[in-house]
């Protein structure tokens, strides 16, 4: 995974490559924070493999200073839970292997992604938007109806239907 570090950018280097560098590192840098605040006790590894999945071409994601603090912990809340998944769970071996549907897989591991989201973020009360995040990808979006908020999750599970624009919470 492309992951460079301060000292493979140089400052006095005009070139497109090394300007690519130093925005890549930036971009990773401005996710640091964020991350850490949600996730305190985020293990070294998993933070830094984290930031490459931000600023991947694939999510392209940097706190939004446009959004509002629950926003931008709700999308850095569905990343973190995607990976917890899928590098801390048996889920890629029961869809892979075993031909386990992914929401039926998604359930199996449910308790395994929350143990370390909570080791993760220990705090004494509950965290209503990380438990809203982890929770609402258990939901398949065709349970869901019409005008579905994706932190709006009762205790039944149950949200509301995206209307058909895709599904913002579904990261993997």
């Amino acid at each position: 995974m492309f992951n460079p570090t301060p000292a493979t950018a140089n400052p006095e280097d005009p070139s497109p490559v090394n300007k690519a560098l130093t925005q890549h590192h930036r971009r990773r840098e401005w996710n640091r924070g964020p991350l850490q605040d949600l996730f305190p006790r985020i293990p070294a590894p998993a933070l830094e493999t984290l930031l490459d999945i931000c600023v991947s071409p694939r999510k392209n994601f940097v706190y939004n200073l446009s959004e509002s603090r629950r926003w931008n912990a709700r999308r850095y809340t569905g990343i973190v839970v995607a990976h917890v998944r899928h590098a801390y769970t048996e889920y890629d071996r029961l869809v892979r292997e075993e031909g386990v549907e992914r929401f039926a897989a998604r359930r199996r591991t449910a308790a395994q992604v929350w143990r370390v989201l909570r080791a993760w973020c220990p705090w004494d009360e509950s965290n209503e938007v990380l438990e809203a995040g982890w929770r609402v990808t258990l939901v398949r979006p065709e349970d869901r109806e019409p005008g579905w908020d994706p932190m709006d999750v009762d205790d039944d599970d149950e949200v509301e239907s995206d209307g058909g624009n895709g599904d913002p919470m579904d990261l993997d």
